[in-house]
């Protein structure tokens, strides 16, 4: 059944641009592109690293991680500092609590850690300031249709992870569910439930707080979900909700209609080569995923036997 959905995907002409659709599935004549995918297994609490273009076993497994806290492996991403090189930002958690950690990718070592009151679902650092948000949806069942969820800002007090430090309350945050720093605007941005908005990060001597750019706020989506940006196109950004994948203009800040109209996709990114990957639900299945990741373009899923896989990341500190 998950395999059949594999190309059921209906591309948007509106802001979609060009290679962006599936015309290019089973053009076999051009080797797939080369890239490194990060995914987070539910049923392990594990993030392993593969090349796309081998079978996800153990025998290929280029990295891996046992994060911080119990629960489940809701983000992974790699970023670049100045203090500690290339790190991971990792949270896990549960519907009641969470915590959120940070390792230096090199040798693995834990530089932070913190734990969150809600089920967090996604980390970010701003590039500059070293402040990272965490995204926490609310307590208990209900995904979406609960109210509650919050935004957990912390500061750093020198150039190192490990000090980062709680910077004020939580920012209330509908279902708060994605985030992504924007290095060309200098806005976070922020999805969950209908909404997607961008803040800026505004620091005064020992302070950080968020300041919503209303200008940017679209309220278009049902029970909003993953946030990424388009390495192909960095003018848009990629946001899935319950219903389907869509393309946000930053300029005007339009939403496309849906280029793809599967439901549940969990994460979704535009690689630079015109790759599409993503991970997804199935109706009447486990609620986080399935066993696969997708690769829309090249026609391929790809299988980690024994795993619900909730995202998969690109290999990269890019934010865009």
């Amino acid at each position: 059944m998950d395999r059949r959905d594999l190309l059921k995907g209906v591309l948007a002409g509106a802001v979609a641009g060009p290679a962006v659709g599936l015309a290019g599935a089973g053009t076999a004549s051009a080797a797939p592109a080369q890239f490194n995918v990060l995914i987070g297994d539910v049923n392990s609490g594990k993030i392993f690293l593969f090349d796309r273009n081998k079978p996800f076993t153990d025998a290929n497994i280029k990295w891996s991680l046992n994060p911080a806290g119990s629960g489940h492996p809701m983000e992974h991403r790699f970023r670049d500092t100045n203090g500690d090189g290339r790190i991971l930002l990792a949270v896990t958690g549960t519907a009641t609590s969470g915590t959120a950690s940070i390792y230096r990718r090199s040798d693995k070592t834990k530089l932070w850690e913190a734990t969150v009151p809600n089920y967090p679902h996604a980390i970010e650092r701003a590039r500059g300031t070293g402040v990272v948000v965490v995204a926490g949806r609310s307590h208990g069942s209900g995904g979406g249709s609960a109210t509650g969820g919050s935004l957990h800002v912390f500061r750093p007090t020198n150039s190192h992870s490990g000090s980062l430090v709680k910077a004020g309350s939580p920012v209330p945050f509908h279902q708060a569910h994605g985030l992504l720093w924007d290095p060309q605007l200098e806005r976070m941005w922020v999805t969950g439930g209908k909404r997607l908005t961008a803040y800026r990060i505004v620091t005064t001597g020992g302070t950080a707080k968020l300041v919503e750019d209303t200008d940017r706020r679209l309220d278009a989506f049902t029970r909003a979900h993953d946030l990424q940006p388009d390495y192909r196109n960095p003018g848009r950004l990629l946001v899935t909700d319950t219903y389907g994948v869509y393309a946000v203009d930053k300029a005007t800040m339009t939403r496309s209609a849906p280029l793809h109209s599967r439901r549940l996709v969990k994460s979704y990114v535009h690689h630079s080569s015109g790759e599409q990957m993503w991970t997804g639900a199935v109706e009447g299945g486990n609620a986080f995923g399935t066993k696969y990741v997708h690769f829309n373009v090249s026609g391929v899923a790809r299988a980690r036997n024994g795993a619900i896989v909730y995202k998969a990341r690109l290999d990269t500190p890019n934010y865009l």
